[in-house]
């Protein structure tokens, strides 16, 4: 059984994690996936099994409702538990920012993950972290034993791949605008540019706690559809990830397996698999944000290598590979 509480609404960061990992598991009978309210996008999904308790609070559904849903395993991949859940249990963690950075988040993701994380990652039959820097959090923080942790990175999937598209005059952002997307950042750095300077697309749900307005240059979009997501990248001059922290980082990965060059900062798994395949800055250092950015726009066959590069390295982190290794765990915790 999955807590499906990340898939209402527009999937984005840890939904897409869900779903794209639910969807590969090859359970028989499939996964149930249970939520406190009506999961609308059930793209890539159809074969699993759903089932909604409506309730106006998820956290007050998942330590209420949730425990007396039937199953034997229960995946929590928001990172928390019914804490009377009593059966085997994976917890997936994607980072700790609501705890080390609790400013930049909403007062109720604080509420709903801080106050249960500590006891759901002792009632966790086994831990899944998306990259070693979550699991060193993990450990660090929490006292999680080493063998309780596997890594179970996310990945991308062959629909984000180059095109034939012509690369167009703009950069571009993709990601939900909050604070700790370092949005503010990107904003300042592109308003400095040299004239006639390329068109800034931030692509994203509008969140909270950015407030952005109309200005020449500068288009939002709001959430988008995959398809459209997927042209923007294959189209971009540049694509820019300057995020203040990431337990892992999905974009710039989408990006590089589009053939997009990206510049993004050294932040939770991006090192990992973007390492002289993009180019990597500082969270936060501006400066070093603008002279890559320049760089990157000056010379276009740098761009070229980056986009090839990239291309090449998101081919060894595929979703596939997430599901088998989630797949291992649940099938370890159950053993228990």
């Amino acid at each position: 059984m999955i807590d499906g509480r990340p898939l209402v609404g527009n999937r984005t960061g840890i939904g897409v994690h869900t779903a794209e990992i639910a969807r590969r598991l090859g359970f028989d009978p499939p996964p149930l996936i249970a939520s406190h309210a009506e999961i609308a996008d059930r793209e890539g999904l159809e074969e699993l099994r759903f089932r909604v308790d409506p309730m106006p609070l998820g956290v007050l559904w998942q330590q209420l409702t949730l425990p007396r849903v039937e199953g034997d395993l229960l995946w929590g991949p928001h990172g928390t538990l019914p804490l009377i859940w009593k059966k085997p249990a994976v917890v997936t963690l994607h980072d700790f920012t609501s705890i080390t950075m609790p400013l930049r988040h909403r007062t109720r993701t604080i509420l709903s993950f801080n106050l249960f994380v500590g006891a759901s990652l002792d009632l966790a039959t086994r831990v899944a972290c998306v990259s070693t820097v979550v699991a060193d959090e993990a450990m660090r923080g929490f006292g999680v034993p080493a063998s309780k942790i596997e890594i179970v990175p996310n990945g991308v999937d062959e629909f984000f791949t180059p095109g034939s598209e012509a690369r167009e005059d703009y950069i571009l952002y993709a990601g939900t605008l909050e604070p700790r997307k370092g949005v503010d950042d990107l904003l300042e750095v592109w308003r400095a540019l040299p004239r006639p300077r390329p068109r800034l697309i931030l692509c994203g749900g509008a969140g909270w706690g950015v407030k952005v307005g109309e200005e020449e240059g500068l288009t939002l979009t709001g959430y988008v559809t995959r398809d459209r997501l997927r042209e923007l990248y294959r189209r971009a001059r540049l694509f820019v990830y300057p995020s203040r922290h990431e337990g892992f980082g999905i974009p710039p990965l989408e990006a590089m397996a589009c053939g997009a060059p990206v510049i993004a900062t050294r932040t939770g798994a991006i090192p990992d698999y973007a390492e002289d395949a993009a180019l990597l800055v500082k969270p936060g250092d501006r400066e070093a944000l603008r002279a890559a950015i320049t760089r990157a726009l000056g010379d276009a066959t740098l761009r070229r290598e980056l986009g090839a590069r990239g291309a090449e390295r998101a081919r060894s982190w595929r979703w596939d590979g997430a599901a088998h290794a989630m797949r291992e765990l649940f099938d370890a915790a159950a053993k228990r």
